[in-house]
């Protein structure tokens, strides 16, 4: 969508069926994690997510999007090839993962507020502490949840919500949920290390599409 629209038009689009998708995924996973204990360890996602947000969406209408979306495509690749070389198992992060939770919620909050992807920080931060594919999906939800709340009041402070954009989200939305439960049954048949790599997969292209957006912008 960004490669049609712009990410100013695309991120207001994209923000109500994610939101609707964080529901639906509330329904489905919400008991993986117990959300004490998610609070009690990841606390500073929830306090840092939100500023980071607010500040990303100041961002995205002052700043030129394409330098962000490179750096972001360079930290994904930076992580893909040190798990590559195995060398993602690091110790401090393991534990003392309440203190590393600051600037990883700062960044996926910043990311998610400039090109709507906060999903990477996240992953990244996660697959360094090797939780459980359930436990990554449920306390992903909890902030994609916080976020996406935040996000869309400060688009509309920004007049986002025009009429176009309701107008192209409710379909979108609509077609997500639908997949979303195909998704789900096809999660069941994966173990949990092949669904780790689907993971490591999904941020690969991530970064190969954001590569794509600078350099077709540029030209």
């Amino acid at each position: 969508f960004a490669l049609l629209f712009g990410f100013q038009r695309a991120v207001p689009i994209l923000v109500l069926p994610t939101l609707l998708l964080v529901f639906c995924t509330f329904v489905t996973f919400g008991r993986a994690i117990d959300p004490r204990e998610a609070f009690r360890r990841y606390w500073p996602l929830l306090l840092m997510s939100p500023i980071g947000v607010v500040l990303g969406t100041r961002a995205l209408f002052l700043m030129d999007t394409r330098l962000l979306m490179l750096m972001l495509a360079v930290v994904i690749g930076v992580f893909l090839a040190l798990d590559w070389r195995s060398r993602t198992r690091i110790a401090p992060v393991s534990r003392h993962p309440t203190a590393f939770a600051f600037p990883f919620g700062l960044l996926a909050g910043f990311c998610e507020g400039t090109v709507n992807v906060s999903g990477p920080m996240l992953l990244i931060f996660f697959l360094l502490l090797e939780l459980e594919a359930g436990a990554i999906i449920a306390a992903m939800n909890y902030l994609f949840l916080l976020g996406k709340v935040v996000q869309s009041g400060a688009l509309a402070a920004h007049g986002a919500f025009d009429r176009g954009v309701w107008q192209a989200a409710i379909p979108l939305g609509l077609v997500s949920a639908a997949m979303f439960l195909v998704g789900v049954r096809l999660r069941a048949r994966f173990d949990p290390a092949r669904y780790r790599d689907w993971l490591k997969l999904t941020l690969g292209v991530m970064a190969m599409l954001l590569m794509i957006r600078v350099a077709t912008s540029s030209t």
